[in-house]
C-alpha cells in the first residue's frame, strides 16, 4: 500500500473511499471495503482522507482524535486498499465543493467510483452534501455509493460513541465497535527510571492534547515491538505515588522485554481496565501491586490471547 500526505495526480482509474475515518471502526470499514470490491473492474481502490493537525473544519473544533496517522494507515492496510492519501486539511479547505470534485476527485485521482457514509461533507464550509456528490457524479460519469448507517444496540456505530467508551475505560466495548483493541503509538520519552530499580522497567508515552485520553488507571495491554507482540500492563494518569506529574502519560511495563526504546513509536493496545490509579504509601507497595497486575494479565491472556487484524502489525511500518 502506498501512503502519501500531499495531493498528487494518480496514473490509474480509481475507486475512492471518502471520509475522515477516525478510528477506522466497523462502519468505516464497510465504506472502505465497498471501494475495494471494484478492483474486479480494474479500478485501483484507495482511501482519500485528510489531516487536521494544523487546521480543522468547524465540525472538528475541539475534536479529540482516536487514532494516530501511523495506526490509521495500518488499519487502512488491513482492508486491502492500494493507497491511502491524507493531505493536510488546509490544502483543500478553501475549495468550493464543485472544484474539489472536479480538480481533486475527477482529474487528479481519476475517480470512477466514490464511496462514502451518509454524513460525508466536502468543500469549503462543508457545503458539499451526499446529494451534491451524487449529482456531480451523474454529470461526470462517476458512480457514487452512499453506504447506510451501521447501527448497534439501537445506536449508530460512530467515532463519538467509541471516544466515550475510551474515556470511560470501557475497552471491551471500544474493541467491539472498532474491531480491534484501542491503540496508541506516541513516541517513548525519558522518565525517572524508578520502575527499573524495582525490576519493573517501563516506557513513558505522553498523550498530545489533540487525542482522546483514556480513563486514568491500570490496563491490561499488548505492546508491539517490530513485528512481535508482548503482553504488558499500562498505567495512564499522573503517577501520584512518584511525582504527580502535570501532563498525563502512559507508563507501560512490557513483560519479558527491557531494551532501550527511547524516541521510538511503540504501539500499545489497551485490552481491559484493571483498577483505578491510586496513591500508595511507598514505592514498595506500588511495586507489589504492579506484580499482582502482571500475574493477573499473564494468567488471563496467556490462556485467551487477543488477536489483532490480519496485516495490522505489518502495516504499522508504513510511512508517507
Amino acid at each position: 500500500m502506498i501512503v502519501w500526505n500531499q495531493l498528487r495526480p494518480w496514473d490509474k482509474d480509481t475507486a475512492l473511499a471518502l471520509g475522515f475515518f477516525d478510528g477506522v471502526h466497523h462502519a468505516h470499514r464497510i465504506v472502505i471495503e465497498q471501494a475495494v470490491t471494484f478492483w474486479k473492474e480494474g479500478l485501483e481502490p484507495g482511501v482519500l482522507s485528510f489531516s487536521i493537525q494544523n487546521a480543522r473544519p468547524d465540525s472538528k473544533k475541539g475534536y479529540l482524535e482516536i487514532t494516530t496517522p501511523t495506526v490509521k494507515n495500518a488499519l487502512f492496510f488491513t482492508t486491502g486498499v492500494a493507497f491511502a492519501g491524507c493531505p493536510a486539511f488546509e490544502t483543500i479547505q478553501n475549495m468550493e465543493p464543485e472544484q474539489f470534485f472536479l480538480d481533486v476527485l475527477y482529474k487528479q485521482m481519476r475517480a470512477k467510483v466514490l464511496v462514502c457514509g451518509q454524513d460525508y461533507r466536502f468543500g469549503k464550509n462543508a457545503a458539499g452534501t451526499t446529494d451534491l456528490l451524487r449529482s456531480l457524479g451523474e454529470t461526470y460519469g462517476v458512480r457514487v455509493y452512499v453506504m447506510p448507517e451501521l447501527v448497534d444496540d439501537d445506536e449508530p456505530v460512530s467515532s463519538s460513541r467509541i471516544r466515550r467508551y475510551i474515556q470511560e475505560g470501557n475497552m471491551e466495548e471500544a474493541h467491539r465497535m472498532l474491531g480491534y483493541p484501542y491503540t496508541f503509538d506516541f513516541p517513548v520519552t525519558h522518565g525517572a527510571k524508578i520502575g527499573r530499580m524495582f525490576g519493573i522497567p517501563t516506557i513513558n508515552q505522553v498523550f498530545p492534547e489533540r487525542y482522546v485520553m483514556p480513563r486514568f488507571g491500570v490496563y491490561a495491554s499488548l505492546s508491539i515491538i517490530g513485528k512481535k507482540e508482548y503482553l504488558s500492563i499500562t498505567n495512564i494518569g499522573v503517577k501520584p505515588t512518584v511525582s504527580n506529574v502535570r501532563t498525563p502519560l502512559a507508563e507501560t511495563h512490557i513483560i519479558g522485554f527491557s531494551d532501550n526504546l527511547y524516541d521510538q513509536r511503540v504501539p500499545v493496545c489497551l485490552l481491559e481496565f484493571l483498577r483505578p490509579e491510586q496513591r500508595f504509601k511507598n514505592m514498595g507497595l506500588l511495586a507489589e501491586a504492579v506484580q499482582q497486575d502482571i500475574r493477573k494479565v499473564e494468567q488471563k491472556y496467556r490462556r485467551h490471547p487477543v488477536y489483532l487484524p490480519l496485516g495490522f502489525t505489518e502495516g504499522l511500518a508504513l510511512r508517507p
